[in-house]
């Protein structure tokens, strides 16, 4: 049960690296290879507030998650929209150089130290049949739960929402329709950036501590959500991280690492491979003929 836990806990983190990199996806056509690393770069700024200004979580939190924001929305601007009719590998090699910025920038402030960041609430937790689950985990669980049912209700009910999916099920059309194709996808590299810090600030309690690239396997995760999923299906992604964490914790702690080194993202590969080999376009993706 315990391992169930730590595996739902550490997919729901998953799942929104994975609504990251599909919602881009699905209105782009572009795999973000940036997508955690944007999160880890902001996080320094929660560091910062927290730790040299004495403020509280929460102030630095929401400053991880403005940067963010802006960055996503700054290079979409500056090289999205200016490749917009470029091959989508040129685009998506673009993303590689994003990551690589922002690598760069840590190691060159940050490298050769550890920070600590403040947790956001109150050491301690809770048992539950057994189960510790600390307050911190579930403050994860929380907020990820109320993202992905605000996400998926904004997406369905509201006029902007019902825009982005129609321009992701077919671009052309909707351009014709009149749908502002520029705010859509400033819309979805800037919440790709937020979801970005969010899943960083809510995994970083658990890691314990910060330093330049400390979250690069959460791409891994993300990644593998989606692909297992469906690049075009945001319910896709989140089932597809939650099952990816459920999966990772069982084979941890199942595996010996010197029976298989890295056993975790051997997994995720076969995972990949094995969904990819039955369903290419992921378990609840659309064919090629039909988007979701």
């Amino acid at each position: 049960m315990q391992v169930l836990v730590v595996g739902l806990i550490a997919g729901s983190i998953y799942a929104l690296i994975a609504l990251g990199i599909a919602l881009v996806y699905k209105a782009t056509r572009v795999l973000n290879f940036a997508q955690a690393e944007i999160g880890t770069g902001t996080l320094y700024f929660t560091w910062w507030l927290c730790t040299r200004h004495h403020l509280p979580w929460i102030v630095g939190a929401l400053a991880s998650i403005a940067a963010a924001t802006a960055i996503g929305l700054v290079f979409e601007a500056l090289v999205i929209r200016k490749m917009m009719t470029a091959p989508r590998v040129t685009v998506t090699v673009a993303t590689i150089g994003l990551f690589s910025f922002v690598l760069a920038l840590e190691l060159a402030f940050f490298a050769g130290t550890i920070y600590l960041v403040p947790p956001p609430i109150h050491p301690g937790g809770v048992r539950i049949g057994g189960v510790f689950v600390s307050w911190s985990q579930w403050l994860a669980l929380g907020v990820v739960g109320l993202v992905a049912l605000g996400l998926a209700a904004f997406l369905r009910y509201t006029d902007f929402g019902l825009a982005v999916q129609a321009s992701a099920d077919d671009p052309v059309a909707a351009q014709l329709m009149g749908t502002p194709r520029a705010r859509i996808s400033a819309f979805t590299w800037g919440m790709a950036g937020a979801l970005s810090a969010l899943a960083v600030l809510l995994i970083e309690p658990t890691v314990g501590v910060l330093s330049p690239g400390a979250f690069n396997g959460l791409f891994i995760g993300g990644l593998t959500a989606a692909l297992v999923g469906g690049l075009n299906s945001l319910p896709g992604a989140f089932i597809g991280g939650l099952a990816v964490g459920v999966v990772e914790a069982e084979v941890k702690a199942h595996l010996s690492f010197n029976v298989i080194p890295s056993s975790n993202v051997t997994a995720m590969l076969v995972i990949v491979l094995g969904v990819l080999l039955l369903r290419p376009q992921g378990l609840l993706g659309a064919t090629a003929g039909r988007r979701a």
